[in-house]
């Protein structure tokens, strides 16, 4: 949703919609999750710190705490939310929490599309952002699910907690990562039915039956429309910003960057499968955008622990310092192939990679692996980017999903 923005069902029953103006999700809930590991709650980041939230509908307070400054709000009246219901949706009341706000608003009653939080780094939170948690119940609170996630935190969640694709719905909000989940677009008076489908176009052949008159008959035979071709690779990279103003890249920005990405790679005798690993992760590292800080927060202080650019190589300055001796900072378009180098040098240098017990390959055999490209995603997460929270199986999910997209290209 936009600011300022409203809308209601053609009964006058207000819709509940998605709090931010765009959608990029950076941690699900399940048990294997590093500090979601109960309930149903999601971390959403925006473009830039302190970025800002929307009331979902008209609300008021109903549940505050200083650890995190977590406030609860439940809509002052039924409303829609993005629950199937029949041909329609459910209408019902609906709470829902924002945590991590530095600065968390003193009034208590909202009206839908007013400023109602910001992302921020208010208790536990490594890194500017939203925790955003959302129920189908009226007045609902936080509760402790008796259990302790793998970041070390006492899982707590609101009553009722549900999927937020089952709660908001996300009309004239900007995709850019889901994590695999599947939002609704509010239609009324009920769900899109979608296009009609194109009447299927038949071909009639004659088939003589016998060879002793004239007897024909004539079989109807389904056309089916060829497939259109894949787009071709553009050649060029997509990098917005500057040095000093990053941000995440859409889906289609990504895409572009992974086909360019591989067109390098595949030049270099790299395989699909070891590429399709690295932009697996580099998908959840940076959007495979070259210009990237980590939390989109420039020249972090101190930089050990802060990443920059596709792989995030920490600390930043690792590869501030070969960019700014290579291609200088001013312009970031050379930066894509100028780290795609870096890679490629430390392949060839033995450099970054690790090896461990469970992938023991060096970074140059792994760069001609017929391995699968799941496995290769975990095995680049493993031995390259040697993360706090290794058990990130999504990553390996994007792995494949791109090589079978980069696979077209071939």
């Amino acid at each position: 949703m936009k600011a300022g923005q409203k809308m209601n069902a053609s009964d006058g029953t207000q819709v509940c919609l998605f709090p931010m103006d765009m959608l990029y999700i950076t941690q699900v809930s399940g048990p294997s999750s590093l500090s979601h590991c109960c309930g149903h709650p999601i971390d959403i980041v925006g473009n830039y710190a302190q970025y800002p939230l929307y009331a979902p509908c008209d609300c008021h307070l109903v549940y505050s705490d200083n650890s995190g400054n977590t406030r609860g709000y439940t809509s002052d009246n039924e409303v829609y939310y993005a629950t199937r219901s029949g041909d329609g949706w459910t209408k019902g009341y609906v709470s829902f929490s924002f945590t991590h706000d530095a600065n968390p608003p003193a009034k208590t009653s909202f009206k839908q599309g007013e400023l109602i939080a910001h992302t921020g780094v208010a208790g536990m939170a490594t890194g500017d952002h939203c925790h955003l948690d959302q129920s189908p119940q009226a007045n609902a609170g936080l509760v402790s699910y008796g259990v302790t996630c793998a970041y070390g935190n006492l899982c707590y969640a609101l009553a009722g907690s549900v999927d937020p694709t089952q709660i908001f719905f996300i009309n004239d909000t900007s995709i850019v990562q889901t994590l695999g989940l599947s939002f609704f677009t509010f239609t009324d008076p009920g769900p899109d039915p979608g296009p009609e489908p194109e009447p299927t176009k038949y071909q009639y052949i004659p088939l003589l039956l016998d060879g002793y008159g004239i007897d024909i008959m004539v079989m109807k035979k389904e056309i089916k429309p060829e497939p259109e071709p894949p787009e071709p690779p553009t050649g060029e990279w997509i990098i917005p910003g500057t040095i000093n103003s990053t941000r995440p890249l859409n889906e289609e920005e990504s895409l572009n960057n992974c086909r360019v990405f591989w067109a390098y790679f595949k030049e270099k005798g790299w395989s699909l499968n070891a590429v399709s690993g690295i932009l697996g992760n580099a998908w959840y590292e940076s959007t495979v955008n070259p210009n990237r800080w980590q939390g989109d927060d420039p020249w972090h202080q101190p930089p050990d622990q802060w990443g920059f650019g596709l792989v995030q190589w920490t600390p930043y300055t690792k590869i501030i310092s070969w960019l700014e001796e290579r291609v200088g900072l001013n312009d970031v378009s050379k930066f894509g192939v100028a780290e795609c180098d870096r890679i490629q040098w430390e392949m060839e240098n033995n450099q970054q990679w690790i090896a461990t017990a469970s992938y023991p390959e060096s970074f140059r055999s792994y760069s001609t692996t017929n391995k699968d490209p799941y496995t290769c995603a975990i095995e680049f997460l493993a031995n390259y980017e040697r993360p706090f929270d290794p058990n990130q199986p999504q990553r390996g999910t994007k792995a494949q999903e791109l090589y079978t997209y980069l696979s077209q290209f071939e």
